[in-house]
């Protein structure tokens, strides 16, 4: 991929099934949303393509939190930076990707995820 439109601007971990957030957009509750990848900048979620209307690019997505006992952050606020596999004619995709950037999180928060991020990268 050439490097200008590359969306990442950090590494990013790989991470299984166990993996999930939770978030209100646009006055809809989600829970249990798998992601596959995290970064100290963000996320990249699966969403329902039938909800592909409250995921426009900047769209706030709020009381964001992750569902898994390693990642116990404080208040992190988020917003849709990109979607991948959006609806379209003839798609035949159930889930649409969802890249989500962290815009702010508090600092205890922030050093909890340089450390899962680091022993999750390790050998």
């Amino acid at each position: 991929m050439e490097h200008s439109l590359e969306r990442r601007s950090r590494c990013r971990v790989a991470v299984g099934a166990e993996h999930a957030i939770r978030f209100t957009a646009k006055g809809h509750t989600f829970q249990n949303v798998r992601i596959t990848n995290i970064s100290i900048t963000g996320c990249f979620a699966m969403v329902s393509q039938r909800d592909v209307a409250l995921f426009a690019q900047g769209t706030w997505l709020e009381n964001f939190a992750f569902e898994h006992p390693d990642l116990i952050l404080g208040p992190i606020t988020a917003k849709v930076m990109y979607t991948l596999g959006a609806a379209s004619e003839g798609s035949t995709f159930d889930f649409m990707g969802v890249g989500i950037h962290f815009v702010s999180m508090d600092d205890g928060s922030r050093m909890q995820l340089e450390d899962f991020l680091a022993l999750s990268l390790k050998p």
